[in-house]
């Protein structure tokens, strides 16, 4: 706003005004500014002052119809004065009081009726907020009865006194600052160059002879002006001298080092202008610190790299998956032929090896579609809030027994950090694999560093961070001890099969799986270095404030499992992984040898991983013969192969606890595991 009502009226003259004006007519008045504040009332009428003021809710009417209503009405209103019904039933009447055009107060002219009241409306509002009716009518029948011609003419003529009044201090206002303005000018003058936020100097055969606050601060005066410039830039800032005093150029010099400060370099813009000083040529130079301005630039070309990247991950997800599902079918008709072939082969056949390699071969294939798969695919599980620092915490435990004596953890999590819809499953596997690739950073040990917090990403903060929504995130860092990040790596980190370790110790998914299932949450992931050593992986995932649920992830447990499979290869993998969470792992390579292991150890086993196609008994008929003996046996279906039908006999079928997907995808196993053991209900396919 140019100019505020205090400003231009005299408060007390306008408010004996505006008494005299309602003493005179018999109307209430009022003059409230645009912001609300409240300049004069006069007369409220006593059905307003003891009823509508007083009752909360009637209250609350009085005050959208003095605010919120007319600045409605005037919009819509082709004439200046409005005459509008309030929300208690009585009639106001407003003008705006505007000065050369701007809009800066309103006059307010009620309460009052244009027709006798309406006794019966006016009896039920006093009985719906408790109003002693008989007061209250009373009162209202002292509200005058005015003609709608005759209060717009009565508003219209107060409103434009009001505008009179309002030139006549306007231009006592504009008479009084033209003065004060001519008497500072000069004062003025100096204070705008010695308390410039920019470098202001006059310089005369290189030196610095006159200089403000900033650069006598900054530099000094009496120095030469190219000690202070970078010697890379001195050449063009020698120029650029030289053209001003020529009259070459009046164009600005961008990007000047200035390295005045030995701790940090800053950029400057300067424009320059030939001018005489004391009867000798000389420069005035107006230099502007833009080192902000080149460090958005800097922020913006790394957002704009990331934004490539991205793209390029979707390429790449698009082709990876693409390629994975028909590479998948194939290694799912090589694989069911090859199960089917040993199933009728001897095992002391020569053949009998190769299709084992064959078979172990389409296993690993397997697991490689099925991280591949991950890119594009949200897979399933749970959604629900979810606690990231109790998922963290058993992340670092799960890790600790398995990991050599000189990883160390340390935590910084701060309290209620929750992530809003989170699949544990996918947030587990991502803390697994950022702790590994941290561990394997330092093969002579260190410290892994996790922290957590919550962070509010403000519109500016996600305007240079593709993928990136404004709003409320928990963010957590990993922080390893090792070399660091080439700039290699910090391009190519999180595509397929990148990796920097040698040869057989990595495949190149593990950070380009967590870069996927951040994105599966709606989140952003970045890499960068620590200042003091090592790297750092930051990931924002989306907070709730709602209560979470406790996610007790199936970290392990302690009962024996007999796990049955006809590859050695499988059960060794088996046995280590179940052993690595608790379990005590009975092996069986065929049907008849599992049901032999389960009569003898039926009271220990809790629970049975059936594969299904095995030479000899098979996994459907050793089930069969397991449920004869024990029909409350708990059986998981294992098989890399699995179709809706399955297993033929219906009856075992209702009876199997669930069917876990081979290659085993770990959270999920254990996952499925635990679900087995502890409920009786028949679990969902995983």
């Amino acid at each position: 706003m140019l100019y505020r009502f205090e400003e231009i009226f005299d408060i007390s003259q306008i408010r004996e005004l505006a008494q005299r004006f309602s003493d005179l007519v018999g109307i209430t008045a009022a003059i409230i500014g645009v912001d609300g504040t409240i300049w004069a009332k006069c007369n409220w009428q006593e059905i307003c002052e003891n009823f509508h003021r007083k009752h909360p809710v009637t209250h609350q009417r009085c005050i959208e119809s003095d605010i919120c209503l007319p600045p409605k009405y005037f919009k819509d209103s082709l004439t200046d004065t409005i005459i509008y019904r309030c929300q208690n039933g009585l009639m106001e009447a407003a003008a705006p009081i505007r000065i050369q055009g701007e809009h800066i107060a309103n006059l307010y002219m009620g309460q009052f009726l244009l027709q006798p009241p309406d006794i019966a409306f006016f009896m039920q509002q006093a009985r719906d907020f408790g109003f002693d009716e008989t007061a209250y009518i009373q009162a209202l029948l002292k509200v005058p009865v005015f003609s709608e011609d005759k209060v717009k003419s009565v508003t219209d003529y107060f409103s434009k006194l009001a505008i009179v009044i309002g030139e006549m201090g306007l231009s006592q206002v504009r008479l009084n600052q033209a003065n004060e303005h001519l008497k500072k000018s000069e004062q003025r003058y100096r204070l705008v160059v010695e308390n410039s936020a920019s470098a202001i100097m006059v310089v005369q055969n290189d030196t610095i002879v006159f200089a403000n606050r900033k650069i006598i601060d900054g530099f000094g005066s009496n120095q030469n002006i190219f000690q202070f410039i970078h010697p890379e830039d001195q050449a063009s800032f020698r120029a650029f001298l030289d053209q001003t005093r020529q009259g070459a150029s009046d164009a600005p010099l961008e990007g000047t080092r200035i390295v005045n400060d030995p701790q940090k370099t800053r950029w400057v813009q300067t424009n320059a202008v030939a001018m005489d000083w004391q009867g000798s040529q000389a420069l005035l130079l107006h230099m502007t610190d833009i080192t902000s301005q080149k460090e958005a630039e800097k922020a913006m070309r790394k957002a704009q790299l990331e934004l490539a990247n991205s793209q390029k991950m979707e390429a790449i997800a698009n082709l990876a998956t693409g390629v994975a599902h028909d590479f998948n079918n194939f290694a799912q008709i090589i694989g069911t032929n090859v199960e089917l072939l040993l199933a009728a082969e001897d095992k002391t056949s020569p053949i009998y090896g190769k299709l084992k390699e064959i078979e172990l071969a389409v296993i690993k294939t397997s697991e490689l579609t099925q991280r591949l798969l991950m890119f594009r695919e949200d897979q399933p599980g749970c959604r629900q809030s979810v606690d990231i620092n109790q998922l963290i915490d058993q992340v670092a435990h799960s890790l600790r027994a398995l990991l050599p004596s000189s990883i160390d953890f340390d935590l910084s999590l701060q309290a209620d950090c929750k992530v809003k819809d989170g699949d544990p499953v996918q947030l587990f596997q991502i803390f697994m694999n950022l702790l590994l690739n941290a561990k394997d950073a330092m093969p002579d040990g260190g410290t892994i560093h996790i922290e957590t917090r919550n962070f509010i990403a403000t519109p500016s903060y996600a305007a240079n961070r593709p993928n990136l929504r404004p709003g409320e995130y928990i963010q957590v860092r990993v922080l390893d001890e090792g070399p660091g990040l080439s700039d290699q790596d910090l391009i190519h980190l999180f595509e397929p099969f990148y990796t920097s370790k040698q040869p057989g110790q990595g495949t190149g998914l593990g950070l380009t799986t967590v870069y996927n299932f951040v994105k599966n949450h709606s989140g952003h992931i970045t890499c960068g270095n620590n200042a003091e050593k090592g790297a750092c992986i930051s990931i924002m995932l989306p907070a709730t404030r709602v209560d979470h649920q406790i996610i007790r992830f199936p970290i392990g447990g302690h009962e024996t499992i007999l796990l049955v499979d006809d590859d050695p290869y499988i059960l060794h993998r088996g046995r280590e992984y179940l052993h690595s969470y608790g379990y005590t792992v009975l092996e069986a390579q065929s049907g008849e040898e599992a049901y032999e292991i389960y009569c003898q150890r039926r009271d220990d086993i809790r629970l049975v991983i059936m594969d299904l196609i095995m030479p000899g008994m098979g996994g459907e008929k050793c089930i069969g013969e397991l449920l004869g003996i024990d029909p409350d046996a708990k059986i998981l279906v294992a098989s890399a192969y699995l179709t809706e039908n399955f297993i033929h006999n219906r009856d075992i079928r209702d009876k199997i606890k669930g069917f876990v997907a081979k290659p085993y995808i770990k959270g999920r196993l254990l996952q499925a595991i635990r679900k087995a053991i502890t409920s009786d209900q028949k679990q969902l396919c995983l």
